[in-house]
């Protein structure tokens, strides 16, 4: 069966959660901001508690991409409402992004807030916010825009057109409401981008120690655009 797009719901935050750690355990800023398993372990809340915010912020639209494929099947006593949200259980969900609306400057509009987790690198993780705002302003300065602020797909059902189809629901509105449609993406990622028409227009850089060492590392992404 054909994998289908939707908007996530409330009762999709954990299953997001469960992606965006698989999606991102490796990566090493992830690993430089949240230093230790422990951290690591409790981060999972966080970013389920931020999916829940961010499902309800009107000024964000959470994709999800769900499997039919898996979906369980309900008996024939259970209620239609009952049936329906077994159809939409967390094993349907193979992949999320979040879509942040523009902001006209008239409007008072204020992200819904991350929770970090104890023992979270704040050092490096504000750093590496600072760098990722300034690498933005550079590209859009204030023009409203779209933004992919994250994308996650379940490593084990990968080059299934999910991504895809998620990020050309970006272009799509993009098009349709004249806004520019602007990411950062991993180096690994980045020609992925290039494929679908985005346009490279920066390189975000940062150097940071590794937690508790003398040792100092490098890490990189590119910012795209689509106009």
């Amino acid at each position: 069966m054909p994998l289908s797009l939707g908007v996530a719901e409330l009762a999709d935050a954990a299953r997001i959660a469960e992606i965006h750690t698989a999606a991102f355990g490796s990566n090493a800023m992830l690993l430089a901001q949240f230093p230790t398993p422990a951290v690591r372990t409790a981060l999972k809340k966080s970013i389920e508690l931020k999916a829940l915010a961010d499902i309800d912020d009107p000024k964000t639209t959470v994709l999800v991409v769900r499997d039919p494929s898996l979906e369980t099947h309900s008996s024939n006593a259970a209620s239609a409402n009952e049936q329906t949200r077994e159809r939409r259980n967390k094993e349907q969900v193979v992949a999320f992004a979040k879509w942040a609306h523009p902001v006209q400057p008239n409007e008072n509009y204020v992200e819904p807030p991350w929770i970090w987790p104890a023992g979270t690198n704040l050092g490096v993780l504000d750093d590496w916010a600072k760098k990722t705002e300034e690498a933005q302003l550079r590209a859009v300065g204030n023009t409203p825009c779209y933004r992919l602020t994250f994308m996650g797909t379940d490593p084990s059902h990968r080059r299934r057109g999910a991504a895809t189809t998620m990020v050309r629901w970006g272009m799509d509105r993009s098009r349709k409401d004249g806004a520019p449609a602007y990411l950062e993406s991993t180096l690994e990622a980045a020609s992925f981008y290039r494929n679908l028409g985005f346009v490279d227009v920066d390189k975000i850089s940062l150097e940071y120690g590794i937690d508790g060492t003398e040792i100092c590392s490098t890490y990189e992404e590119v910012s795209f655009l689509y106009r």
